[in-house]
C-alpha cells in the first residue's frame, strides 16, 4: 500500500454560501430576511451540508454509477451517489463517514475493487460500493430510523402535506417530492416587510453527486402549480439530533480537525466496518511490515507472520469486536478496527413468522425486496419492543403479487451496532405455501 494523503483540505461553511443554481441568484442578499431555523430543522440542515460539501480525493477511478466517473487525483466535493440498495451500504444509514473516508484512502478497498452493478451483484443505477440516493440522504438529514423509498418518504409516518403550496407557506427542512425525486430546502431569503421566499436553496443528492443548488421563489411557485412539486413537513423534526465530523467536512461554525488517515493497515471496507458471521474480512497492508497483531474483545487474539502477498483474509471469525495492527522490528502501527455481527434470521412460511437474533447487535427492522433490493410499500416492518423480546414478528399482513411471486421476494433483516448496520444474506420467501 503506498502512502497518499494525510490530511484533507479545510471545508468551512457559513451560510450565506451558495453553488451553482438552476435559476439566477438574486442581488441584495443583505436586504433579505431569513428563517430562523428550529434546533431540529437546523440539524437537518448541517447533516445535509455534510454530504453536499464533504471533500475527497479518489486515489484511483470510480465508476459511482453509469453516468458519473470520478477521475483518479482529481478532488471533489459532494457524497457519491450509487444506488447500493441490494447491499444496503448506504453512507449516513448504513455507513459511517468515517468507514466510507477510511475504505476511499485506502487503494485496495471495495471502493476500488468492487463494482456493486457487476456479477455476483445486480445492481442498478450504482457502480461504487458505498454511496448514498436522494431518499437515504433525506432519511440521514431527518434522522428517520427506518429509511424510506422516494415514493414512500411523502407519506411516511409523521409526515405532513404542507397546508400552504406556495412560497410563503415553505419552511426550512421542508421535503420537495417530484415524480421520483425528493429534495431538502436548507435556505430560504424572503422580501423585507414579508414572508414570500424570494429565493430558495435546495439541497439533494442526484447522479452527480450530492449537491446544493438555487432556485427563485417564482420557480417554485411554477413548479407546485404545475403539479410537477409539492412540500411536504415532518412534524417529528425535533428529535433530530447532529453529530459534528469535523474530522472530515466542518459546516457552520464548526472548526475542522483534518483526520490522519492509517497507511499501514485497513479492512478493505475501510476503518470501523461490519461484517456478519461467515463473511471473510480482508487486511490490505502496506508492505515492509513483518507480523500482523489481531486482538478480540480487547484480549490477544492471534499473531500472523507476513509474507510477500501483504493482503491476508480471515475466514469464519467468531462475533465480536476486532482491531488489528501491523509490526517491524520495534515500530507497530495503529490499530484499524471492525465488528463480526452475530446475524440469525429464520423464516415459518407456514406460520408467516419471521425468527430474527443477535448476540452483539439490535435488530431494526425487516424488509421484503426483490433480487435488487426494490421494496413494495407494505413490505416493511419495523419491530416494536414486543417483536424484540420475542425475537419474532408476523408478517401475515403482507401479501405477494402475482408480479412479485413470479420474480421471487426476499426477506432481509437489519441489525444495527456502533459502527453501522448489515443485513443477513437475503433468504427468498415463498408467501403462497
Amino acid at each position: 500500500m503506498h502512502a497518499f494523503k494525510k490530511r484533507i483540505a479545510p471545508i468551512f461553511l457559513s451560510f450565506p454560501f451558495f453553488s451553482p443554481c438552476y435559476g439566477q441568484s438574486i442581488d441584495g442578499w443583505s436586504n433579505w430576511l431569513e428563517d430562523n431555523p428550529s434546533p431540529g430543522a437546523l440539524c437537518a440542515i448541517k447533516k445535509a451540508y455534510q454530504l453536499t460539501e464533504l471533500p475527497f480525493t479518489p486515489l484511483d477511478s470510480i465508476r459511482a454509477n453509469p453516468y458519473k466517473k470520478y477521475k483518479k487525483g482529481v478532488k471533489s466535493k459532494g457524497m457519491i451517489y450509487s444506488s447500493v440498495k441490494e447491499i444496503d451500504t448506504f453512507v449516513g444509514v448504513d455507513v459511517s463517514v468515517h468507514t466510507f473516508m477510511t475504505a476511499l484512502y485506502n487503494p485496495r478497498s471495495v471502493i476500488y475493487s468492487l463494482n456493486a452493478s457487476l456479477p455476483p451483484f445486480h445492481g442498478v443505477n450504482c457502480g461504487a460500493y458505498y454511496g448514498v440516493v436522494c431518499n437515504t440522504f433525506i432519511s440521514y438529514a431527518l434522522g428517520l430510523k427506518v429509511p424510506k423509498s422516494t415514493y414512500d418518504l411523502p407519506h411516511a409516518e409523521n409526515m405532513i402535506l404542507v397546508e400552504d403550496q406556495s412560497s410563503q407557506g415553505v419552511r426550512l427542512a421542508d421535503i420537495v417530492s417530484k415524480k421520483g425525486h425528493v429534495m431538502l430546502v436548507t435556505r430560504i431569503g424572503r422580501e423585507n416587510g414579508g414572508n414570500k421566499a424570494v429565493e430558495l436553496e435546495i439541497s439533494e443528492a442526484v447522479r452527480t453527486g450530492c449537491r446544493r443548488v438555487l432556485i427563485t421563489g417564482k420557480e417554485l411557485d411554477e413548479y407546485i402549480a404545475k403539479g410537477l412539486w409539492t412540500l411536504y413537513r415532518y412534524k417529528d423534526l425535533e428529535k433530530n439530533t447532529y453529530v459534528p465530523l469535523t474530522d472530515f467536512v466542518a459546516v457552520s461554525d464548526e472548526e475542522l480537525t483534518p483526520f490522519h488517515y492509517n497507511d499501514a493497515i485497513c479492512t478493505n471496507r475501510g476503518d470501523k466496518a461490519c461484517f456478519i458471521s461467515g463473511d471473510t474480512v480482508v487486511l490490505n497492508i502496506q508492505e515492509g511490515y513483518k507480523t500482523v497483531e489481531i486482538y478480540k474483545d480487547s484480549a490477544f487474539y492471534k499473531k500472523i507472520k507476513l509474507r510477500r502477498n501483504t493482503d491476508i483474509e480471515l475466514d469464519n471469525l467468531p462475533y465480536g469486536d476486532y482491531q488489528a495492527r501491523v509490526t517491524k522490528k520495534e515500530e507497530k502501527s495503529d490499530f484499524t478496527h471492525w465488528k463480526v455481527i452475530d446475524v440469525h434470521v429464520n423464516l415459518d412460511v407456514n406460520k408467516k413468522e419471521v425468527s430474527f437474533y443477535s448476540a452483539n447487535s439490535v435488530p431494526v427492522y425487516l424488509e421484503f425486496c426483490n433480487i435488487v433490493g426494490a421494496r413494495p410499500t407494505e413490505g416493511v416492518f419495523e419491530f416494536s419492543e414486543d417483536d424484540l423480546l420475542r425475537g419474532k414478528i408476523d408478517v401475515s399482513s403482507f401479501q405477494m403479487t402475482k408480479s412479485q411471486q413470479k420474480k421471487g421476494m426476499y426477506v432481509k433483516v437489519h441489525f444495527e451496532c456502533e459502527y453501522g448496520r448489515v443485513i443477513n444474506k437475503p433468504i427468498k420467501w415463498d408467501g403462497e405455501k
